[in-house]
């Protein structure tokens, strides 16, 4: 009995998994065919990666030459630093999932026009996703929230180390630039304190939608 029970589990949150990834796809799909801010596409698309339920998303402006790479946002250098910290902090990295607000390349000057359209991609992944908490890395990323928001959610500004309220509960913690950081030592410093507390955070309201073996029971109760 126990047996068909867990069996019944695990099909439900396959049902939800598979429902989730199908989104994301559907996501991407629509970033490849954008071309919203130029009559032709950019032939440098970056999506996002990792869980499509994962309770923990992290958002940053833009991508770095090796994301544009391999079209894979936090690829290389950025994707390194969140993993090491995750380490340091004893956190399953396979449970975030990570993003950036501007999905195609563009020059410095265009960028500020296109990350308004682009935040509309950014808001169907974290309807998708259904986060728990945001952790919004950079000025760009968090304007980028703070225009998706609901009108009755407070304002989310650029202060780092600042936590504010978003739709659907959800709590976003505001740090500094990820390459700002690499070169900045008062940036990376307070960059670092804001990853532990968001870390800090997530040990304490984290839900079964990254299930385990051993909590299936739990993640029915979560769903229904």
């Amino acid at each position: 009995m126990e047996k068909s029970v867990s069996n019944d589990f695990k099909e439900l949150y396959k049902l939800y998994y598979d429902k989730a990834e199908y989104e994301m796809n559907e996501i991407r799909s629509d970033i490849k065919g954008c071309n919203l801010c130029f009559p032709e596409n950019s032939k440098i698309k970056v999506f996002g990666s990792g869980h499509p339920m994962a309770d923990l998303f992290i958002v940053k402006s833009t991508f770095t030459k090796r994301e544009g790479d391999s079209n894979i946002a936090f690829f290389g250098k950025s994707g390194n630093a969140i993993k090491k910290s995750c380490e340091k902090l004893n956190y399953d990295y396979s449970n975030l999932y990570g993003t950036d607000v501007v999905k195609c390349f563009v020059s410095e000057e265009i960028r500020e026009r296109c990350f308004k359209n682009c935040s509309k991609f950014l808001k169907l992944e974290i309807l998708t996703c259904q986060p728990k908490l945001i952790l919004s890395i950079g000025e760009l990323a968090t304007r980028a929230l703070d225009i998706i928001k609901m009108e009755e959610d407070e304002e989310i500004e650029f202060l780092p180390g600042n936590i504010f309220n978003f739709w659907l509960e959800i709590k976003v913690l505001v740090t500094n630039d990820l390459v700002k950081s690499f070169y900045d030592l008062k940036a990376k410093r307070q960059l670092w304190n804001d990853i532990q507390k968001f870390f800090k955070m997530a040990k304490k309201i984290e839900t079964p939608k990254t299930i385990k073996e051993n909590n299936l029971l739990e993640f029915a109760f979560f769903i229904y």
